[in-house]
């Protein structure tokens, strides 16, 4: 997957995650998170996507930049 928007939609669907409850879990609000998920906006800050990272279960390399493996977890 070549864009980070939709690495972020796939990681939070994976996970079973509501826009609202990534938002949450992470400290931002829905609307933040429908941009992130949207190409062509404003990215997340390297803290944010540390943070969907843990929240979802796959790696920040994977997220942020769409190598390395997609899952962290076991």
């Amino acid at each position: 997957m070549d864009d980070m928007a939709a690495r972020i939609r796939e990681a939070r669907r994976r996970a079973a995650l509501t826009q609202r409850e990534l938002a949450d879990r992470i400290g931002v609000t829905r609307g933040a998170v429908t941009s992130w998920e949207t190409s062509g906006r404003p990215k997340p800050c390297t803290e944010n996507l540390v943070a969907i990272a843990i929240e979802t279960g796959v790696s920040f390399e994977w997220i942020a930049l769409g190598s390395g493996t997609l899952e962290f977890r076991a």
